[in-house]
């Protein structure tokens, strides 16, 4: 089965990146990209269409340029989460560059329940292991992976450092015992949702539909959402918190939910290639993929 496959794939992928010496590594995951890149029939074109609609300023060979930058950094994201399943918080410190810690330490002395929110951008799964060891402890909520089995990997990877997952479908009762315990809460925010209570707002010049939760957990619980993005630049890696929002009498769900788009929309206008452009985020847009 296709399910089975992957997985034999990816095994095949971490049995490389754990025992390959790390003078020849490089250009084996270079390979890997490079193999990715030209025998990928299932989303390729779902990439490629999607930077066509976020970029229709750039010509086709900048977004070909932005393309294979992307399968490249992804395969090195793949590749560093697990070279990082047993790290040492000393060796995580020494790993990352915090870009404005201020806003997380405010945040953190006024004694409020936290939202950490971010999008499918650069190596998201390492953000939350830098909150729960330096930070605050937090419980993220994520999607369950299609293949179980690699799950499970990524299940014993994610819950470390002071860090729970829980499934997207939880129930709000889970994440105000959080709140209560102490604990912040993480969220990806960027895919299309589904959700009859999803909002329409404006994301890379197109309206398409956006999950209301952040807003709708700041509104009802005064939390102070925090934005945070990965990425890396010339070898080094970045976490950067941006300025936090605090739910005002002049906000609306609405205006509220236009904010987090946007805060994504620069991001990704600044980084393209860490943006994961595998997902149908336009999906709403009738026929744009077929």
């Amino acid at each position: 089965s296709l399910n089975n496959l992957l997985y034999y794939l990816f095994l095949l992928f971490y049995y490389v990146v754990k025992f390959t010496p790390s003078f020849i590594k490089k250009p084996i995951l270079n390979f890997f990209a490079w193999c990715i890149w030209n025998f990928d029939f299932f989303r390729k074109k779902v990439v490629l269409k999607n930077l066509e609609i976020a970029f229709p300023e750039k010509s086709q060979n900048e977004r070909l340029k932005i393309a294979k930058e992307f399968y490249r950094k992804f395969v090195y994201y793949m590749a560093d989460i697990i070279e990082t399943l047993n790290i040492s918080k000393e060796e995580l410190y020494n790993k990352i560059k915090i870009v404005n810690e201020k806003y997380i330490q405010e945040a953190l002395s006024k004694n409020r329940p936290i939202v950490f929110m971010t999008a499918h951008f650069g190596n998201w799964e390492v953000v939350p292991k830098v909150i729960g060891a330096f930070y605050t402890p937090m419980i993220v909520l994520m999607r369950e992976f299609d293949n179980p089995k690699i799950g499970e990997f990524f299940k014993k990877s994610r819950n470390s450092f002071n860090i729970t997952t829980l499934n997207k479908k939880s129930s709000a009762r889970e994440i105000i015992k959080a709140f209560k315990s102490g604990k912040s809460l993480g969220i990806l925010i960027d895919q299309h949702s589904t959700s009859k209570t999803a909002i329409d707002v404006e994301f890379l010049g197109q309206k398409v539909r956006f999950n209301r939760a952040v807003s709708t957990l700041s509104k009802k619980f005064k939390a102070i959402v925090i934005p945070m993005f990965s990425y890396s630049e010339k070898g080094e890696y970045f976490i950067e918190f941006l300025a936090p929002k605090e739910f005002s009498e002049n906000d609306t769900i609405e205006s509220f939910t236009q904010w987090q788009a946007d805060i994504i929309t620069d991001m990704i206008k600044k980084h393209p290639s860490e943006y994961y452009w595998f997902h149908k985020r336009f999906k709403n847009i009738r026929g744009i993929y077929e």
